[in-house]
């Protein structure tokens, strides 16, 4: 994230411009990786669940936190738009997937919506500086004539993270198909659990923050923007790269007609009453806490390998 508000000051691009689109999809790799690994080594489930796992964790679990913790009023303008592109493509996913598989040119369609978001997240972006870009703007030197040497120190640095990304995407795809068959479990369950969970932790770390720093608006927009992130570029890729090789990305009939309902009424327990009411309650975290503990045990219990 320094690495891309950097670019701000060396390339003379408008920080806002950069915070909502290169920021926004950063934070987001790590789900992007760990899906793609995933496919491209043939464990569907662990993408599938990662993607959609990792929404309901974002939900159910971060948001949920910064809920219980820290209720607050929130501008009705700063999340319509991406609450309701949210439950449009979650509904869509949804259509895409009754005949429990994602297909090349579904995948296609995903992409371009992700693209939408991007032009609307920059256009919404430029209206008003986003709060998480401030405080880390002052600690950037302001000084105009910034050497030579800061362009490959940034680069250095944006590297590096991908890097360890990369890394530690492949990392979890890995032992997580080992976990899947030394605990007698679906891949599946895997992705929407530990791997989700795991690739959730960005969020995690932004709402503690924005907790310390009372900034409750802070948590709800990256969580709101990630998960958008994560149904269409994620799913978007994952659907092209499974017809790549040779097939559409299957989707359980678990996934379809559970999870993703699940999915569904999680967010609009979240978003409603912030579109409605303009502000966030804490009983919200407490049911949505629940709503996750519930579905969570409902996967290691019930569902079969």
């Amino acid at each position: 994230m320094r690495a891309a508000l950097s670019l701000n000051k060396v390339t003379g691009i408008n920080q806002v411009i950069i915070g909502a689109t290169f920021v926004s999809v950063a934070t987001t790799l790590p789900e992007v990786f760990v899906s793609i690994f995933a496919v491209a080594a043939g464990n569907h489930g662990i993408a599938v669940g990662n993607a959609l796992g990792s929404m309901i964790a974002n939900i159910a679990l971060v948001l949920a936190l910064s809920f219980a913790f820290l209720p607050s009023a929130v501008k009705r303008g700063e999340v319509f738009g991406k609450s309701i592109f949210l439950l449009v493509v979650t509904a869509v996913v949804f259509l895409f997937a009754l005949n429990l598989q994602i297909s090349w040119y579904e995948g296609a369609i995903l992409l371009a919506a992700f693209a939408i978001f991007l032009i609307y997240n920059t256009w919404a972006g430029a209206r008003r500086c986003e709060p998480v870009i401030k405080p880390l703007c002052r600690e950037i030197p302001q000084d105009k004539s910034i050497r030579r040497g800061m362009y490959w120190k940034i680069a250095a640095g944006f590297i590096m993270g991908q890097v360890m990304l990369i890394f530690g995407a492949f990392a979890l795809v890995e032992n997580g198909e080992k976990l899947a068959h030394l605990f007698g479990i679906s891949e599946t369950v895997v992705g929407f659990t530990i791997i989700a969970i795991g690739t959730s932790l960005p969020e995690l770390t932004t709402a503690i923050i924005s907790i310390r720093r009372k900034s409750g608006g802070l948590a709800v927009g990256n969580v709101i923007g990630a998960n958008v992130i994560n149904c269409t570029l994620l799913l978007g890729v994952c659907g092209i790269i499974g017809d790549m090789k040779g097939v559409s990305l299957p989707v359980s009939r678990e996934t379809v007609f559970i999870a993703v309902p699940v999915l569904f009424a999680l967010t609009l327990v979240a978003v409603l009453p912030m579109l409605i009411r303009g502000r966030a309650y804490r009983w919200q975290g407490f049911v949505l806490l629940a709503g996750y503990l519930a579905y969570v045990s409902f996967l290691v219990i019930a569902q079969p390998v």
